[in-house]
């Protein structure tokens, strides 16, 4: 059996944390293309990754000037 949590902040689902059975930990997969460099990554709980994924757009936030808006994901 596996465990999967949805994570989204604001109304942008971001992506969503797995674990499968016999797994200790959640792997992240990107839903939204601003959280890619998330992909992949592993946690102890999907809390953490919810966390870790608040504190990238932080970040990214910073880093575009303070603006309180993320890009949207655009499906080509």
């Amino acid at each position: 059996m596996s465990y999967s949590y949805v994570i989204e902040i604001g109304d942008d689902q971001i992506g969503l944390v797995l674990r499968d059975e016999g797994e200790s930990d959640y792997r992240f997969h990107a839903a939204h293309s601003a959280y890619q460099m998330l992909d992949g990554r592993r946690y102890a709980s999907a809390a953490q990754a919810e966390k870790a994924a608040r504190a990238h757009r932080a970040q990214f936030i910073v880093k575009i000037g303070g603006s309180t808006q993320t890009p949207r994901h655009v499906e080509m």
